[in-house]
């Protein structure tokens, strides 16, 4: 064979630019994109768990774990099934009983084949349950110490595969304890208390531990928004006004913006309940104007309509504090698609502002509900 030099390289080349972003700005990217990751897996439940296991050496209990292991680094005693609720969008057995399935032959075959890529825990044995469940990677029960568990090698991926949740991240744990709902500034978490709010939008509301995590959608509809003629300020607006009111009980936001178009409006909504959205806002198209199909497309999505919230937001609208008569012409909807609460909004953004007020404090007893109704 001969040998043949490579070219040297271009000496033309751009230079290549190092960004240095400050720490919190760095914190937030990576948030952003740890949000979007979950977003993706919960849109994707036709990919197994076993399955992921098999091509990248983790799936979404790993990513739970390391959930959990980060909140008690941080010294917060967080329980692994609210890690899990995080990473699924809802409790992780009801997850399997609609999604998981039988493992094949070949999954398997796969995921023994491919053990040396998982963690690698000597002394405690690579359990796949009973070897029955089609996501396989379920937490052994607790048999070792945590000194004899975390033996992870350099060089593996995962350091939390297979480990029991008893025995991540305990070095340093503090007196805060996230499942019974302490206060913390962690985002997604949950705090306890009661509700206090007033209709000023300077007051803020505590979800108690039993209560679901706001997984917040917001849907602007609107011709020209979509067409750049002008920005979008309901749906920011919206964001603003929960974010205020419910503080750092907000674990996720996405946004979209989409044309006065039934089809168009129908699949975001679909699109924001299947990113594993709970509580979607629309705002705009709710009116007269033959363009104003936003109740049309919100209705043929609902699988339960909520006659009473309409009702009550339209109360509020004429009543002598908002005082608004033009919303006599509203038709606004709302319901439940799956595990989601949806809420037709108006177009301004004062009024969004301005009713997103009022319905804050049903907000933690609606998502209950829906979700005790499952």
């Amino acid at each position: 064979h001969v040998a043949v030099p490579r070219a040297p390289p271009e000496t033309n080349a751009p230079p290549t630019i190092m960004i240095t972003l400050p720490p919190s700005t760095q914190t937030e990217l990576e948030a952003y994109a740890f949000r979007q990751l979950v977003a993706h897996l919960r849109n994707r439940p036709d990919v197994s768990n076993i399955d992921q296991m098999n091509l990248a050496g983790f799936c979404r209990n790993c990513l739970s774990k390391w959930f959990l292991k980060g909140a008690r680094e941080m010294g917060l005693d967080m329980r692994y099934d609210t890690a899990l609720e995080t990473v699924y969008g809802e409790p992780y057995g009801e997850w399997k009983g609609k999604h998981q399935r039988k493992a094949t032959a070949e999954q398997m075959r796969l995921f023994e084949a491919n053990a040396h890529l998982h963690a690698e825990h000597p002394i405690v044995p690579m359990v796949v349950g009973d070897k029955t469940d089609a996501d396989a990677h379920a937490p052994p029960p607790k048999t070792q110490s945590s000194e004899a568990v975390n033996l992870t090698p350099p060089g593996v991926l995962s350091d939390v595969c297979c480990t029991p949740e008893t025995e991540i991240g305990l070095t340093g744990v503090g007196n805060a304890v996230v499942a019974s709902g302490v206060t913390n500034s962690t985002a997604g978490l949950m705090t306890t208390g009661q509700p206090a709010i007033d209709l000023t939008g300077n007051s803020t509301i505590a979800l108690d531990s039993s209560s679901t995590q706001i997984r917040l959608g917001v849907l602007t509809i609107s011709d020209r928004a979509f067409n750049g003629v002008y920005p979008d300020t309901s749906g920011p607006t919206i964001v603003d006004a929960m974010h205020r009111v419910f503080e750092k009980n907000i674990f996720s936001t996405l946004c979209y913006v989409a044309p006065d178009d039934f089809g168009a409006i129908s699949q975001k909504i679909k699109q924001l309940v299947n990113a594993g959205c709970n509580v979607v806002f629309t705002t705009g198209g709710t009116g007269i104007d033959r363009r104003d199909v936003t109740p049309e497309a919100t209705r043929g999505v609902l699988h339960r309509e909520i006659p009473g919230i309409a009702q009550f937001l339209l109360t509020k609208s004429l009543g002598k504090e908002i005082n608004q008569p033009h919303a006599c012409l509203s038709r606004a909807v709302a319901g439940v698609r799956d595990r989601c609460l949806i809420i037709n909004l108006p177009g301004r953004p004062s009024a969004c502002s301005q009713l997103v007020n009022e319905i804050a404090p049903i907000l933690p007893h609606a998502l209950a509900q829906i979700r005790k109704g499952d």
